[in-house]
């Protein structure tokens, strides 16, 4: 009798053991270690300078970290969003640069190039404009063009001046308008991006998107003229 309570009691000890033994590989299976990730404390707009008081630090389980995630906010506070970042939003390396850093520029259609002409504030609204605007050109001709032109209208015949054809005419001799012009960027006066939300320089020069005849024009334009910009209202 007493063997056979000894054979029980090492059956449920051998039982007991296995059963914990299982619940130990299942839990370690499980387990995940949490990695302490950047988070966006708030709502960080394209081109805004990366500050302290703009990042969290949260634990999460270490498949859901991103490759490009930031492990400690030291290392990007005072770089630039490339991208706006939403309040919440795991932050990547990949949506910042560092500040002052050239950006390449991009055009909508592939078969535009950009061009790049120097304005003064009251020939452009103020400056109350924005990457990825339309606006309209309008080419103010100097006497010297206006001469050459009326001269070579004389010579050529009534469309002898009409060297470009894309230019609609206002009405007034010698000014064209150009409609709807994309603007690719504004740049300060260090060749740096300008954007709505780091006015802590004024813009100096739009880089428009333009096709290979109006960037001629425009290259003729800026020694035999004045060029000024009307603003269509941004609507997103």
């Amino acid at each position: 009798m007493r063997k056979v309570k000894f054979i029980l009691l090492t059956i449920v000890i051998a039982f007991i053991l296995l059963i914990a033994e299982i619940m130990l590989i299942r839990g370690a299976s499980e387990y995940e270690p949490k990695l302490s990730i950047v988070f966006a404390r708030t709502k960080i707009p394209e081109g805004a300078l990366i500050k302290s008081d703009m990042l969290t630090e949260k634990k999460i389980s270490a498949g859901a970290v991103h490759k490009y995630s930031v492990r400690n906010p030291d290392d990007i506070i005072g770089k630039v969003a490339r991208v706006e970042i939403e309040e919440g939003e795991m932050v990547l390396n990949t949506k910042l640069i560092e500040a002052g850093e050239m950006e390449e520029l991009s055009s909508v259609n592939e078969k535009s190039r950009l061009f790049s002409v120097e304005f003064d504030p009251d020939q452009v609204n103020g400056w109350r404009l924005k990457a990825g605007q339309y606006v309209d050109i309008i080419y103010i001709p100097d006497e010297r063009d206006m001469k050459r032109n009326e001269l070579q209208s004389q010579t050529n015949g009534a469309d002898g001046g009409e060297r470009y054809e894309l230019l609609q005419g206002t009405g007034i001799p010698g000014i064209k308008r150009i409609r709807n012009v994309r603007i690719a960027a504004l740049i300060d006066n260090n060749g740096n991006l300008v954007r709505d939300s780091n006015r802590t320089s004024l813009p100096k020069y739009i880089s428009f998107e333009v096709d290979d005849s109006l960037d001629e024009f425009l290259a003729y334009a800026k020694d035999n003229g004045r060029l000024e910009v009307s603003v269509i209202p941004f609507q997103d």
